[in-house]
């Protein structure tokens, strides 16, 4: 099944000036997908004590409210985009560079790389073995050496400025989380 864009909510205005907007929608998706979650455990949990005919027919549903996380991730992705463009966040592949603001940093390839992988996937979470075999495809690293690299990076979104921390879930993984408060 082919991927299905996300349509719009009312109101919405990816164009808008405003970071405030944008966090506001981040606000909304983050809701949404909380809650279609939610549904989506409840109906996998139920499923087994439902006849074959209720089945087949939560089946469907199952498939609804799958497309429909997607698609409020992808709005939310979007959302969380937007926001960097609007507060100034800027990454130069070609250069390995992060800029913020007016500041700019050089980084290695794997901060690089780790940066840009947190920054394509927000409000996610990734073990050390995840990021080791999605952002570096290097699964012959060790989990310190992935802690290595988040202090170093967690280090320049300091030194830059930058309003996201690089945080740490146990059993959960790492992932960018935007400030609120900025």
């Amino acid at each position: 099944m082919g991927k299905r864009r996300a349509r719009p909510l009312e109101g919405e205005d990816i164009k808008t000036s405003h970071w405030e907007d944008a966090r506001h929608w981040m606000s909304i998706y983050d809701d949404l997908l909380r809650f279609k979650r939610s549904l989506l455990g409840r109906v996998e949990q139920e499923l087994p004590s439902l006849s074959p005919i209720a089945q087949q027919a939560a089946a469907q549903d199952l498939t609804i409210i799958e497309e429909q996380l997607e698609g409020y991730q992808a709005r939310l992705d979007l959302w969380y985009r937007r926001v960097w463009e609007l507060r100034g966040l800027w990454l130069d592949p070609e250069g390995s560079l992060v800029l913020h603001q007016g500041r700019e940093a050089h980084l290695t390839k794997r901060e690089f790389q780790l940066l840009q992988f947190l920054l394509d996937h927000p409000h996610r979470f990734f073990t050390a073995d995840q990021i080791k075999n999605r952002a570096w495809a290097e699964p012959a690293l060790f989990p310190e050496e992935v802690r290595n690299y988040v202090r170093r990076v967690r280090k320049i979104l300091a030194d830059l400025e930058i309003p996201c921390d690089l945080v740490n879930r146990p059993h959960t993984g790492y992932s960018l989380v935007f400030r609120a408060d900025q």
